[in-house]
């Protein structure tokens, strides 16, 4: 037997009774969006001012940090037959941590403009048209043109296109000038 949960009380909200009412209701909304947007932009420059201390502390230790390993490495490119029992393995361990060497898998990088290369390795031949995929997509605006023969289709549906509601406050400028 599934235990039901605690009924919870409706929150209480307040609805405009009149359009006046309605009218007000929004200039404070505006009012409060205004009001937290400040809030927010306190928050980031807070935020901001914070992290520049920290970056600037943190600076000579990241330094430091950086040169320890540099020498660190160096000692290790020296001495890897010795540490590694002549690269017999990856990784040695130091006692207050560990080094290895690893090999980073082999990777495509593309210069110039993307649609320069397709049309270079089109132009290329057979040999080359390996490295080129067509991709098959859904048209969704052709099924969008067509819903009844789109519905046809196992596995689509079509919605019905749906409202939306917006309250878009005056800025403070603007409601001065109504008044």
């Amino acid at each position: 037997m599934v235990s039901k949960g605690k009924a919870r009380a409706a929150a209480i909200i307040p609805i405009p009774q009149s359009r006046e009412e309605a009218r007000d209701m929004l200039a404070d909304y505006g009012t409060a969006l205004r009001d937290l947007e400040h809030i927010e932009t306190s928050l980031n420059q807070a935020l901001a001012d914070i992290k520049k201390d920290y970056l600037a502390k943190s600076a000579p230790v990241a330094a430091r940090a950086a040169e320890m390993f540099k020498g660190l490495q160096t000692y290790c490119d020296a001495n890897r037959a010795t540490l590694t029992g002549g690269n017999a393995i990856k990784t040695v361990d130091l006692g207050t941590g560990k080094i290895s060497w690893r090999w980073n898998p082999a990777r495509v990088s593309i210069r110039g403009k993307v649609e320069d290369v397709i049309a270079r390795i089109s132009d290329g031949g057979a040999e080359l048209a390996s490295f080129l995929r067509t991709t098959v997509e859904i048209d969704k605006v052709a099924m969008l043109r067509n819903p009844n023969l789109a519905r046809t289709v196992e596995g689509v549906k079509i919605g019905a296109a749906g409202e939306t509601f917006t309250v878009e406050p005056f800025a403070a400028e603007q409601l001065e000038a109504a008044s």
